[in-house]
């Protein structure tokens, strides 16, 4: 339980840091798409921690 905990910290410290250089992420393909992998590799790890099932991003 601590270590879900922990692994959940580090996705707010991550958001945290995304929050102040969002400008510059939105503005460069490249960190753009590193943060879209990033936020759908926590997607998934968030998912198995609720014990749900991913479902479909796209529209």
């Amino acid at each position: 339980m601590v270590d879900r905990a922990a692994e959940l910290v580090d996705l707010v410290r991550v958001l945290t840091r995304w929050l102040f250089k969002w400008d510059t992420i939105w503005s460069d393909a490249t960190e753009k798409l590193s943060a879209a992998q990033q936020t759908e590799n926590w997607l998934k790890r968030v998912l198995e921690i609720s014990g749900r099932e991913p479902e479909s991003l796209s529209a």
